[in-house]
């Protein structure tokens, strides 16, 4: 028996659109065939996500199978032939003869007129149909990466820095002396969260450059340049 396509993609059948594709692109990932190397299983599975996806991912073919359920998708090659049968249809006559066109299970019905693509009937057959199969789209990243700014004698000396994390919880993060401005350091599992997934926090170092340096503290600097 068929799948019904909200299924395949573990979604209810009022589901929104961006809803349906973050579904999509969360199984895609899980059954991608480069995952799951020589598993038929798997290659089907993904097919069938696919096929899923092309039903009801796109809003014009989505508002014909949610109108004429599986008979929609009948002939469309995407994977939910429903047979003879479901929904009253058993071939091309019954189909047909649903949309008021002539034939031996036609006659005698009331003649209905319908304005639709055939293309879109059969699930857009020909040139421009989108194969099965599909690459996923990445994953949007979880990293956060903040700056601190660090008076510019504390990068010699050494010194530490305060920053908020995403969670709202305050780090406090050691700079060893002689660490060079621009360096980043790298907190793992303290970006953002999504589900189980966790991205990593980088704090990028700047220099702090004083308004005014006083003329003994030029003399300072002035020895230091030749002990660099």
């Amino acid at each position: 028996m068929a799948k019904n396509p909200y299924d395949v993609l573990g979604v209810k059948s009022s589901a929104a659109a961006d809803e349906i594709k973050k579904a999509y692109r969360k199984l895609a990932m899980q059954w991608h065939p480069d995952k799951h190397k020589g598993d038929k299983k798997a290659e089907a599975k993904f097919k069938e996500i696919n096929a899923a996806y092309e039903t009801v991912g796109d809003e014009k073919k989505r508002k014909q199978y949610d109108q004429f359920g599986e008979a929609g998708a009948q002939f469309g090659g995407g994977g939910f032939n429903t047979g003879a049968g479901a929904g009253g249809f058993s071939g091309f006559e019954d189909l047909f003869g649903q949309f008021g066109g002539a034939g031996a299970r036609g006659q005698g019905r009331q003649s209905q007129s319908f304005n639709f693509d055939i293309n879109d009937l059969f699930g857009g057959a020909g040139a421009g149909r989108r194969t099965a199969r599909q690459e996923p789209e990445e994953e949007e990243s979880l990293d956060v990466e903040l700056v601190a700014e660090v008076p510019f004698l504390d990068f010699l000396l050494g010194t530490s820095v305060s920053v908020k994390a995403p969670d709202g919880a305050t780090l406090k993060l050691s700079v060893p002396a002689r660490t060079k401005p621009g360096t980043r350091l790298r907190v793992t599992g303290r970006g953002k969260a999504e589900g189980r997934r966790k991205g990593d926090l980088f704090v990028k170092l700047d220099a702090k450059m004083p308004k005014e340096v006083p003329e003994d503290v030029k003399k300072v600097m002035e020895s230091l340049k030749y002990r660099l």
